[in-house]
């Protein structure tokens, strides 16, 4: 009975051995799991994040390309109202000029009034041309600072 006991004990042993061993396994083994499923949890996020940050991006630059193309069209819209203006005569240029003297002028110092003086017709369309210049390159400066700061505090630069 003695041996019949011992066989028992032994098999009650070596079977708590082996059940041990299994539990280590299954343990270990969700452990792996546990930490691949938080790693890819983790690229999840960090994915989710890239993409709400490239969205919230597009967005800003859609809403500064619109600004940026209003600006044009405004840019444009003033040239062709100021080219009408000028030659309606309705407006006009400040242009620092002198008149050229008349060669017949008297001794006396009168001159022959040429009339009022213009620009020439290329000179007109010069101006209005650079003016437009001017404020598309505004426009963009405008837009480039804007994309900068959003940028910037996206970023977090320098923190």
């Amino acid at each position: 009975m003695n041996r019949i006991l011992l066989a028992a004990i032994a098999a009650l042993g070596v079977g708590l051995l082996l059940a041990l061993w299994r539990i280590d396994h299954v343990t270990s083994d969700r452990d792996t799991a546990q930490a691949a499923a938080d790693q890819q949890q983790a690229r999840a996020d960090s994915l989710r994040n890239t993409m709400r940050l490239s969205n919230e991006l597009a967005n800003d630059q859609t809403l500064t390309a619109a600004n940026y193309q209003k600006e044009l069209r405004d840019a444009k819209t003033e040239r062709d109202d100021l080219l009408d203006c000028i030659a309606r005569g309705t407006c006009g240029l400040r242009v620092n000029a002198t008149c050229v003297r008349d060669g017949a002028a008297t001794a006396i110092g009168s001159s022959t009034d040429a009339g009022t003086p213009r620009l020439t017709a290329a000179a007109e369309r010069d101006y209005s041309a650079l003016r437009e210049g001017l404020r598309q390159q505004r426009a963009q400066i405008i837009d480039l600072q804007q994309t900068l700061v959003s940028l910037h505090s996206r970023c977090r630069i320098g923190e």
